[in-house]
């Protein structure tokens, strides 16, 4: 059997898909326990992995693949269908499973993963900056390193021989196998673009700044804001301006455990999602964010838009569930559940004579969580002609009508939560909240078991297994809520790789963007329906764990046919006029809440 270790350094990471054919710049591989080679010849690069019965290489199917099938012509599907290729950050990860969040972000990267198995990395200078950084500062990027720089190849050599070094670490099992499709599949919605309204984004963005320099004299004139300076928002003179301008707005001044005002990111995203109609604090918060530096939506996707009029997002399973995070830009974070920035939905469009459709899966944590509990009863909730939630509310409440309040307890059962948190999530007294539970576990003693059983196992071990196979590292003191959570996410977030895998592959380059249980494709018009019976199949199905004697189908719906990303919800979100794209196309409206003709209005008196 032979296996090609390789690396290829490029130009700049970010225009792996617009840069041009000179993207890859020089190539190192090893043959076995072979010398390093160095060329410039791709082609020659090629037709040694096409040769090989193993390829490796480290994020080789997100970047060195996809760079080469790109600029080079290689089939990388070809390669990873016949699984020839080991791609050792997939292999890392599962080898030796993340926390969840950002924790472990920056373990997974080849530097770091030799220091732990060999005490020794990458090349790097003495004073600890990464060789091939430091040559990229002194000739001006990393596309005018010349190829012949001695340490430039010396950099190259020691990449590939580290990486094969730590690829003999590495164990690869089914599941990993399945992996590494799913991930090239994936790697379509990077490869294809999502097409911006660049004309539109920039309108936006003038229109946004203007607002903010009116709202920020507002803030010096009404409150005493201080001017000038690098964050005077930070001064005692500033927080007392905006201690009042959080009391005028009707909200208690936001604070720190230690008592001072907080004004971070995720506290005014907490203030908005718990106040998303209060205009005066929306106000006050795009302020702020201007003030400590955050980039609008608007302005994060112009900065990541090509020369070819499109985001190549990256696309990459770096949490623990495996949940895929869609990065440069942050296509996850656009807003859809907030009136105030629906739109940053609408800046992305299908291309020319195609239309978007966005295909969710339904309940699919839940019913994750059904297929591996199999209590009978709770099953039974996700029968075909059921709705889930109305079923949990005969069942918490007697009532069917009372839906809407047995979404959130239904969202405690699936995610492990105790009666503080649901209390905090549903808004009621904790009392309330500990007998809803309680009344859940004798409703469902199955489930309860479940929970109880994975939270034993995740304290003893400290990993949990999904159904497909996926580890999945629980922190060690959170096992009450994160084991359960694990479970529901990670076998929620395989039922939705499934789907992905039983595509057909003619829709593969439709692929656009996913976003949690929802993907979104924009398909030919004259084919749409032909698309949406496809995807639809391919998503639904029924599905059984190893062992378990009672199946539960996975369903999914579609959204309308949309001229834009926000457009294809207008029929989701009809009280909120302007996401249909016709409603934006009015010269005015009657809606005096319309944020689209609201701003439009605004630019206008503006100007």
């Amino acid at each position: 059997m032979q296996t090609v270790y390789f690396d290829i350094e490029t130009a700049d990471a970010d225009e792996l898909y617009t840069y041009g054919p000179s993207f890859c710049r020089l190539a190192g591989y090893a043959v076995d326990d072979g010398p390093v080679v160095l060329t410039t010849d791709m082609d020659e690069l090629c037709a040694v992995l096409r040769d090989a019965d193993r390829v490796v290489a480290h994020n080789a199917i997100a970047f060195d693949l996809a760079a080469l099938e790109h600029w080079h012509g290689l089939d990388v599907g070809c390669l990873v269908d016949e699984g020839r290729v080991r791609d050792t950050l997939i292999l890392a990860r599962h080898n030796d499973p993340p926390l969840s969040g950002h924790t472990d972000d920056r373990r997974y990267n080849l530097d770091a993963i030799g220091k732990r198995l060999f005490s020794r990395g990458k090349d790097l200078s003495a004073t600890g900056e990464s060789t091939l950084k430091g040559l990229a500062r002194e000739f001006g990027g990393y596309d005018r390193i010349p190829v012949d720089d001695s340490s430039y190849r010396k950099y190259l050599v020691r990449d590939v021989e580290l990486l094969r070094a730590v690829a003999a670490y590495l164990s690869c099992d089914t599941y990993a196998l399945r992996e590494h499709c799913v991930v090239w599949r994936l790697t379509h919605i990077s490869k294809h673009g999502f097409r911006v309204d660049v004309v539109e984004a920039r309108r936006r963005l003038a229109s946004q700044q203007k607002r903010v320099a009116v709202l920020q004299q507002r803030m010096v004139q009404v409150y005493g804001l201080p001017i000038g300076g690098k964050a005077p928002q930070r001064t005692k003179v500033g927080v007392i301006a905006l201690e009042r301008a959080f009391t005028d707005c009707g909200i208690e001044p936001p604070r720190t455990p230690k008592g001072a005002l907080a004004t971070g990111k995720d506290v005014l995203a907490a203030l908005l999602q718990g106040h998303p109609c209060n205009e005066s604090l929306v106000e006050l918060v795009e302020t702020l964010r201007a003030l400590n530096g955050e980039r609008s939506v608007t302005q994060t996707t112009l900065d990541h838009t090509g020369s070819d009029g499109r985001v190549h997002p990256s696309v990459d399973a770096r949490q623990t569930t495996g949940r895929i995070s869609v990065t440069k830009p942050g296509l996850t974070v656009m807003g859809k559940r907030d009136r105030a920035n629906v739109l940053e939905r609408s800046l992305l469009l299908p291309d020319e004579g195609e239309v978007l459709v966005a295909f969710d899966l339904s309940q699919v944590d839940a019913r994750a969580i059904a297929a591996h509990c199999q209590d009978a009863a709770y099953v039974s909730a996700f029968e075909p002609g059921k709705d889930y939630h109305t079923e949990m509310a005969v069942e918490l409440f007697g009532d069917p009508s009372r839906r809407s309040d047995a979404k959130p307890v239904t969202h405690a059962t699936t995610y492990g939560m105790g009666a503080r948190g649901l209390a905090a999530s549903a808004g009621i007294g904790q009392a309330e909240a500990q007998a809803l539970l309680n009344t859940l576990d004798s409703r469902f003693p199955g489930l309860a078991r479940f929970k109880k059983q994975v939270r034993a196992e995740a304290e003893r071990k400290h990993i949990l297994w999904n159904a497909f196979g996926r580890p999945m590292r629980v922190e060690k003191g959170k096992e009450y809520t994160k084991a359960p959570a694990a479970i529901g996410q990670g076998t929620a977030r395989d039922l939705m790789m499934e789907g992905i895998l039983r595509l057909p592959g003619w829709l593969l380059p439709c692929l656009r963007a996913i976003v949690h249980d929802e993907i979104v494709l924009s398909v030919p018009t004259d084919r749409a329906e032909e698309a949406e019976t496809a995807v639809l199949k391919a998503l639904q199905f029924s599905f059984a764990v190893t062992g378990a004697d009672v199946a539960v189908l996975v369903l999914a719906d579609k959204s309308e046919r949309g001229r834009d990303w926000a457009d294809c919800y207008r029929s989701e979100k009809v009280t909120w006029p302007e996401v249909a794209r016709d409603h934006r196309e009015q010269l005015s409206c009657l809606d005096e809440h319309c944020t689209w003709h609201i701003e439009r209005n605004e630019t206008r008196s503006a100007a």
